[in-house]
């Protein structure tokens, strides 16, 4: 293992000197040093440590906060953060009713007092990194078997965590290149959090579905947070008392107009790419994830559209959840378009190819990596046997189920755990996830909708009642067999039982359910406790799987990116994990197909011109009103004679990148990242440097909307900038 580690870090190292222009690549901070002559050259004005210290652990990077699931920023003293609309979206629907309709209307706080509690949100501001390899591979030993290794990695990851926790932080230990690095993470998990200010969904969401992924844009995607602290400076729960945090770094936002060709940067927090993925791999996902998938979603889509049907109450609550199912779907579709358009299948064969008779011309190479494509390659077939039945388990373990089942599974786990030694437990049911946890027992009963959720649950259960003859999940067929009846007539009584003697809906039941012993939590007679009790032993056993997967890869993948980083003579980075990342670039456009060009700026002009009356292209009367006055403002550019809405750059961004900030050369805030082109979905296999471009709503167009649609002076005022409308 050391041997193969050297390798993979002289090849980093050795690769670094660039040989070409294309803007490709998610960089940890420490690797920014080496990329700085490139950086200056195409418009940074920082140096690399002002960006990031990790002598100090302090720079510019402190101001970019994850969201857990999304990116942001602080852009005053006073703990204001700015992300994306669709990012805060969670927080609009929990503080929306019929009578305060946030999602459809806005909202802005006036006043402090008035902001409202984004319950269960999480500000985590970013503290430093530390390299912990040594700490991580030492607890690997010769001869164990891949179970073995992936609980000693496991183990030693969870013992950083509680080691490191002891300072008050919240930490993490990723895992990069398959495994060669181990990287501690150390964040300030902040726990109060405020809705501020949210444009109108017609301004947020502006062109709906229908323009989600696509370019010309005219999407105002922002919101604003607020983080609190208590009055020590620390992280506390929600309170009147406490006030607001005061971020070490916080970015400016830019005065300098955005032009075509400017340097542009962001950090944040990308979710997951897969760009080092086997063509095996990524056959199977052309070939039936996707396609399954996609039929999945647009079927549970149709679902709740029906069940939308029953009031605006139910429209609210399902909100969120159909928000994300667009979205998954449509990107899933693209995705699915790309890949077969893009034929990456026989792409990557070909260069594995050519990597294994790069491997097998020299001896020594053959010795050190001979045996690692085969093994990977033997490890993705082998995973494809029980492919149909993990993908429905997935779904209803993955919290597609709804919110009772979801709530009996978290209960019948927790309980299970909490009585073995903290670092025993499972990942996810520790101490230091329990108030996260009890946070979501809460949340769901403002969405808990039960008729919309068993009507998601009964097509679930005939998914998995159609799985092949000795495929099926043990716990659903037991379920429908318990009926005495066959076919629907099967799922429709385990439903009627399910749902009819079950008090998981009672949030106090819940609660006390949480609190219990585990053996009085399986004879509380709850039949969704026992149904979820059944089915985790189908997950127990899918988990002991991927687990032996996990330890074979840990042996396996630092080989291959050994090899490949030494083949490939050409930098390399590590895949996108949620974990802080820099991408550099500039404001471009693309051309998509024959003779047709987009250019990087739409406008004002231009969202008013897709105004049809119609949704999703209505816009707010006020914004009409405002444009038609011709009033721009400090926000107008020369240029363009309007003020830009959104713009295009060449960033390198996935999902997670949502609501990033990207900067300009001086480190000042142009805009937020919110989006990718159609064209370009693949780009989580595959970066494009024709094709690959980062969809972000300018910040010009976000003060235009703050001054003279929605009238936020005093947020203005708190980011630097006096109100101009009259």
């Amino acid at each position: 293992m050391k041997r193969i580690l050297a390798a993979l870090v002289l090849a980093i190292a050795v690769c670094m000197p660039w040989t070409a222009s294309a803007d490709e690549g998610m960089w940890m901070l420490h690797q920014v040093p080496e990329l700085q002559a490139k950086l200056a050259a195409m418009g940074l004005q920082l140096k690399a440590d002002e960006i990031w210290n990790t002598k100090t652990n302090s720079g510019l990077a402190s101001a970019v906060a994850w969201l857990g699931g999304c990116s942001s920023s602080f852009v005053s003293p006073d703990g204001l953060v700015i992300t994306n609309h669709h990012c805060a979206f969670g927080a609009i629907q929990l503080n929306s009713t019929p009578e305060h309709d946030y999602i459809t209307n806005g909202f802005l706080a006036k006043i402090p007092a008035e902001e409202l509690e984004a319950r269960g949100s999480r500000v985590n501001v970013f503290m430093g990194y530390d390299d912990v390899t040594a700490a991580v591979q030492g607890a690997v030993k010769a001869g164990m078997k891949p179970e073995e290794r992936q609980k000693a990695v496991e183990s030693a990851r969870k013992q950083l965590v509680a080691e490191c926790e002891k300072a008050g932080v919240r930490c993490s230990v990723a895992e990069m290149y398959g495994g060669a690095k181990f990287y501690l993470f150390r964040m300030l998990e902040i726990r109060d959090v405020r809705l501020v200010y949210a444009p109108p969904r017609a301004i947020g969401e502006y062109g709906g579905e229908v323009d989600n992924w696509m370019w010309p844009r005219h999407t105002g995607d922002y919101s604003f947070l607020r983080a609190y602290v208590g009055p020590d400076g620390k992280p506390a729960d929600y309170s009147p008392s406490n006030v607001p945090y005061r971020p070490a770094r916080y970015l400016k936002i830019a005065t300098d107009q955005l032009r075509e060709g400017d340097f542009t940067m962001i950090m944040g927090y990308p979710g997951r790419t897969m760009r080092y993925r086997l063509a095996s791999a990524i056959a199977e996902d052309t070939d039936f994830t996707y396609p399954q998938q996609i039929k999945q979603l647009h079927d549970v889509i149709a679902i709740l559209e029906n069940e939308n049907k029953r009031g605006k109450d139910v429209e609210i609550k399902l909100a969120s959840q159909l928000k994300g199912l667009y979205n998954t779907v449509k990107k899933s579709e693209g995705m699915l378009e790309g890949l077969t358009r893009s034929d990456l299948v026989a792409r990557k064969r070909a260069q594995e190819q050519q990597l294994a008779a790069w491997i097998a011309a020299d001896p020594k190479r053959t010795q050190m990596y001979g045996d690692v494509l085969p093994a990977m390659e033997k490890l993705v077939v082998e995973r494809r046997a029980t492919r149909e039945r993990d993908m429905v388990l997935g779904w209803l373990t993955g919290g597609r189920g709804g919110n009772l089942l979801s709530a009996a599974a978290m209960i019948e786990r927790w309980t299970s755990e909490k009585v073995k030694p903290d670092l025993e437990r499972e990942m996810g049911f520790q101490q230091r996830d329990e108030r996260m946890l009890r946070q979501r027992m809460v949340n769901m009963q403002r969405n808990l909708d039960l008729p919309s959720e068993r009507a998601v649950l009964r097509y679930s259960l005939r998914r998995a009642s159609g799985l092949p003859a000795g495929r099926g999940i043990a716990a659903i067929d037991q379920l429908l067999t318990a009926t005495g009846k066959s076919g629907d007539a099967a799922i429709d009584a385990a439903l009627d039982a399910l749902y009819s003697g079950s008090k998981l809906a009672d949030l106090q039941v819940r609660q006390r359910l949480f609190d219990a012993d585990h053996a009085a939590v399986l004879a509380s007679g709850d039949p969704f406790i026992a149904f979820a009790a059944a089915l985790r032993q189908d997950t127990d056993a899918r988990q002991a799987a991927d687990k032996r997967y996990e330890g074979e890869m840990l042996a396996l993948s630092p080989k291959f990116f050994a090899a490949l980083g030494v083949w490939r003579n050409a930098p390399l980075y590590a895949d996108a994990n949620s974990t802080l990342r820099f991408t550099f670039a500039t404001v471009r456009g693309y051309q998509p197909r024959d003779a047709v060009i987009y250019t990087p700026f739409t406008t004002l002009h231009g969202v008013v011109e897709k105004h049809t009356g119609v949704d999703p292209f209505k816009c707010p009367q006020r914004l009409l009103d405002a444009a038609r006055l011709g009033n721009l403002g400090r926000y107008v550019d020369p240029r363009l004679n309007d003020v830009p809405a959104c713009f295009l750059s060449s960033n390198d961004i996935t999902g997670g990148n949502s609501g990033s900030p990207i900067m300009n050369g001086k480190g000042e805030l142009v805009g937020l990242a919110f989006d990718g082109d159609y064209e370009s979905m693949t780009s989580d296999y595959l970066f494009s440097d024709a094709l690959s471009r980062t969809i972000n709503v300018d910040i010009r167009y976000v003060l235009w909307c703050m001054d003279y649609v929605d009238k936020a002076d005093i947020l203005l005022r708190e980011i630097g900038f006096e109100p101009q409308h009259k």
